[in-house]
């Protein structure tokens, strides 16, 4: 996002944890940080005079359902409230959430906007629950809801990973079952984002962004080894182990001080045959 900004030539100003992983920052002049604590009381002065808002924020990993909602529900709370108190002449605030506040569709059928939202996950609750609070701010601020899918591209890591564990060989899935995702390029997804705010949809607050292709895990699979020019061997991993070793995970991860990778509602989402 902060990329795509700079290259149009925006004055970018990054409010960023002072735990959040700095790495990737562009370090161009026209982007400066703000260490900001939302569970403090102070004042976020940068946006006094700022036009767009991109709330991309997000606790993706967390040891309870209370941590999820302290991370994607609170924090929306706190920043919409402070943008309230300053009187901020925001011309759009982006919200982006996540295809997982909606949960899975039934094969063969996409998402709608109009659908009800049934979450699978703590994850999912969370991030449903922190639209409700940017619906609920959206009378006195000009809030759109953006939901991607899985997405994908440079800097993203989980799906890193498993294109990793192919070209090291080993094609992983799960069960044996037919499994469906949508997807979207984080280019693609950024370039949504921008349009949303610069053209701020007045009627309509919650929008699907993906790449508007049906895809088969299998294909995708299929076209990754290709790219990769490699022949992996399929290894199928049955779900109930797969809970079983996510189980001995977050009982270890609670002995150390950040969440496991891999724990039972990492598994409840993995499991679902059409994202």
């Amino acid at each position: 996002m902060i990329d795509y900004l700079v290259g149009y030539g925006c004055t970018i100003h990054a409010l960023v944890r002072k735990t959040s992983d700095q790495r990737w920052l562009n370090k161009s002049d026209q982007v400066k940080i703000h260490v900001v604590d939302l569970e403090q009381s102070s004042p976020i002065s940068c946006l006094e005079k700022a036009d767009y808002l991109f709330h991309c924020a997000g606790l993706t990993k967390a040891k309870t359902r209370d941590d999820y909602f302290c991370g994607n529900v609170y924090s929306c709370e706190v920043l919409y409230e402070r943008c309230v108190a300053i009187g901020s002449n925001l011309k759009a605030i982006v919200h982006l959430s996540s295809l997982a506040a909606a949960g899975p569709s039934a094969q063969g059928e996409a998402v709608q906007e109009k659908n009800p939202c049934k979450p699978v996950t703590y994850y999912g609750e969370s991030k449903l629950a922190g639209e409700k609070i940017a619906l609920k701010y959206s009378s006195l601020l000009p809030i759109v809801i953006i939901r991607p899918p899985v997405v994908y591209g440079p800097r993203e890591e989980n799906f890193f990973v498993y294109l990793k564990t192919l070209s090291q060989g080993w094609n992983i899935k799960i069960g044996t079952t037919r499994r469906e995702l949508s997807l979207v390029y984080v280019t693609d997804i950024v370039r949504a984002m921008v349009r949303a705010a610069v053209c701020y949809p007045k009627n309509e607050k919650i929008y699907y962004v993906t790449d508007g292709e049906h895809h088969i895990w299998n294909d995708i699979s299929d076209s990754a080894m290709k790219i990769l020019n490699v022949r992996a061997k399929t290894l199928f991993i049955p779900e109930v182990l797969l809970r079983f070793l996510s189980s001995i995970s977050e009982v270890l991860a609670w002995f150390g001080p950040k969440p496991a990778l891999f724990d039972r509602q990492r598994v409840i989402d993995i499991c679902q045959t059409s994202w």
